[in-house]
């Protein structure tokens, strides 16, 4: 058992007095206790033994509470991934700071508390349903256990919401410190909206969060969700997705991590409707001592529905990278259709990464294919990109950077695809020119 763990848990145990409805402070009772008792995850844990803690250990965060501080947000906040969005919301060590945007009909946006006021039976369903047991659940335990500050958007039926912005940031103005944040996005039959999370903080002092996120799409609703980090690497990101989705809803995945020192994506969706489809897409662009694990589980509960996982990955330094995307197709789901394709890049002799993808089938009548591979940049296309007049460090980021775009490519905005890709090539490792290396 983790001592952090059981401070965090005894700490928690000890704030619960009357904050919500009894319900939800019975529950964030059960969630210290369980943190108390079973700690933080280790290599036991099946989904977690790529990704140790010492990182997190090494930080020793206390927990973050409410900031008394009103921090400018030019001060945390890095210039908006997004020109002129529907709605931006900024969210600064775990507590909102402001929200910028177009009054839509059809569009409410509430803090948690209002969101309980309006929601409580829908919002409790969600929140119950949240797995807190034992070691693995720790990071979902200690989330339901602080629950306090959160964001709830409601889209109601047939409306197009337009994109909105969440911006992430940590200030590092209380010492290391963890922050808890939930986040409710819930769309009605038809509805559509972009979600784009920007995770990127202007100073580099570093912190951990710890985000939880529910996305309920309704019949034929349509998500797009691009998230896109870019911490320092004395930042902790644990973040996790849980994804519901009716008959023929879409939800498409766009995920790009090019920093962090210790980074955790955790999203599972169930298909609890026909034709349905998740689409999964990434790249990870790693250098220094950064780790990010992607972990990716999808339910095939319902007839012909299908999922794709798409990710690229490049590691350089001493990075580690885990990929690990599970497609369970359950009796009776038949007609499903699963594709998984991971591909990376090894720049250093000390880059690691662990590929992992999965299939469960229990269904006749399916379409499924996996894949994952592991290589080096290809020396006879750099010795011909040389004989061009190109630099070796000059050659390999073509070549990187072409690998990139396999996934920046499928992205719809072309404007947004361009700056994304810009940031990929800032992030991408550097070469020693006369050993071939990386820094």
């Amino acid at each position: 058992m983790s001592a952090l763990a059981q401070q965090w848990g005894e700490s928690l145990r000890s704030a619960v007095h009357a904050r919500g409805p009894r319900w939800l402070d019975e529950l964030r009772l059960r969630a210290s206790d369980q943190l108390s008792t079973h700690g933080l995850p280790h290599r036991k844990d099946e989904d977690w033994k790529y990704t140790p803690m010492r990182v997190l250990e090494k930080l020793n965060p206390s927990l973050g509470g409410k900031s008394g501080d009103e921090v400018a947000s030019e001060l945390v906040f890095p210039a908006a991934l997004i020109e002129d969005p529907d709605c931006m919301i900024d969210i600064c060590d775990g507590v909102l700071m402001r929200q910028e945007g177009k009054d839509r009909p059809g569009v409410t946006i509430l803090s948690l508390s209002e969101g309980l006021q309006r929601y409580e039976p829908l919002l409790r369903k969600l929140i119950e349903s949240v797995d807190i047991s034992g070691s693995a659940q720790a990071f979902a335990a200690l989330n339901t256990a602080a629950l306090d500050q959160g964001l709830v958007i409601h889209i109601d039926g047939q409306v197009d919401a337009g994109t909105i912005l969440l911006r992430w940031a940590l200030s590092g103005n209380a010492g290391p410190s963890i922050h808890n944040f939930r986040v409710f996005l819930l769309l009605g039959e038809g509805a559509r909206v972009q979600l784009v999370e920007q995770f990127e903080s202007v100073t580099d002092a570093g912190g951990a969060l710890n985000v939880l996120v529910h996305l309920e799409l309704g019949t034929n609703a349509v998500l797009d969700h691009l998230r896109i980090q870019n911490e320092a690497e004395t930042s902790v990101l644990m973040s996790a997705t849980r994804i519901e989705q009716a008959q023929g809803s879409r939800y498409g995945y766009a995920g790009f991590d090019l920093g962090g020192g210790l980074v955790r994506h955790d999203l599972k969706t169930v298909f609890g409707g026909s034709d349905a489809h998740a689409a999964f897409m990434g790249a990870f662009v790693l250098d220094g001592a950064t780790h990010v694990d992607n972990h990716i589980s999808v339910d095939h509960a319902s007839p012909d529905c299908s999922s794709e996982q798409f990710f690229r990955g490049v590691l350089g330094g001493r990075s580690r990278g885990v990929f690990n995307c599970k497609a369970l197709i359950r009796p009776g789901a038949d007609g499903s259709s699963v594709r998984q394709s991971n591909a990376n890049l090894l720049l250093s002799p000390w880059a690691q990464i662990d590929t992992k993808p999965e299939l469960e089938i229990y269904a006749d009548e399916v379409e499924a294919s996996h894949g994952a591979t592991v290589g080096q940049l290809d020396e006879a296309a750099i010795f011909y990109l040389r004989t061009r007049g190109l630099s070796e460090n000059a050659a390999r980021r073509l070549l990187v950077g072409a690998f990139c775009r396999a996934v920046t490519d499928k992205l719809e905005n072309k404007t947004l695809a361009g700056r994304i890709t810009e940031m990929i090539d800032h992030a991408m490792p550097t070469y020693t020119e006369n050993r071939g290396q990386v820094q």
